[in-house]
């Protein structure tokens, strides 16, 4: 029997509103209803709503514009989660093997060139990463978990790297939203975290390849589990 996924008000609030801009009718640019009216619409409270764009936001969906509320992101739109990622699907897999190839050459680099303050701002954001996992903080696990990742290529100082990154994030975001939604999946994160920092610390620029390996080969697993568990069959 199909196990049944329990989700929050929060979640149900962001499906629907996910629904509502994949179908196109909040388009690119629109801003979306007030926060009073979503909650009447949704029959759901402030708190749930003011938490569902914030994970909105987080997934690359909305832009949250200071004085001028909430409006749908610019950005690419791909099939939802169910349908884009498939363990005998290649586009995943392809993807999963140039996220490989990019990553483990940009940690190499990184860690040769990064400054001792770059590497300080990375031990920062993996603080503030491990408060979120700590506060169980959906939404800034997502930010912080992405902009872990954005950083190490950054410090490489190559244009080229950092610009397939932007063209992979938005497909990725996605993909992050619905991992970081399983707590084992952002539980096994905070240890590769704290072992690629460490090489950073240490400056061993072989170590952290293999470390990001490990992280990135248990990232592929962990998204193996999710689907299969979403199909209602046992993971092996």
């Amino acid at each position: 029997m199909k196990e049944i996924r329990r989700i929050s008000v929060t979640d149900t609030v962001v499906e629907r509103i996910q629904e509502l801009i994949d179908s196109g009718e909040y388009e690119p640019g629109q801003k979306l209803p007030t926060e009073s009216n979503l909650c009447e619409t949704l029959k759901v409270s402030r708190t749930s709503v003011r938490e569902a764009m914030r994970m909105l936001q987080a997934l690359g969906y909305v832009d949250i514009l200071p004085g001028k509320g909430a409006f749908v992101a610019e950005y690419q739109k791909i099939p939802n989660h169910s349908n884009w990622y498939d363990i005998e699907n290649a586009r995943f897999n392809d993807f999963m093997e140039v996220r490989m190839a990019i990553e483990t050459l940009a940690v190499r680099l990184s860690v040769e060139r990064a400054t001792e303050k770059q590497v300080g701002e990375l031990e920062s954001i993996n603080q503030s990463f491990l408060e979120a996992v700590k506060n169980h903080d959906g939404p800034q696990m997502i930010m912080l978990d992405e902009l872990y990742h954005s950083k190490i290529i950054e410090f490489t100082d190559n244009n080229l790297l950092m610009n397939i990154n932007k063209q992979l994030l938005a497909s990725f975001r996605k993909y992050r939203g619905d991992s970081f939604m399983n707590t084992s999946v952002y539980a096994n994160a905070v240890e590769p975290h704290t072992r690629i920092l460490q090489c950073f610390q240490i400056r061993a620029p072989l170590q952290a390849v293999e470390e990001m390996k490990n992280h990135l080969n248990i990232t592929a697993k962990d998204m193996e589990i999710i689907h299969t568990k979403s199909d209602g069959q046992e993971a092996p």
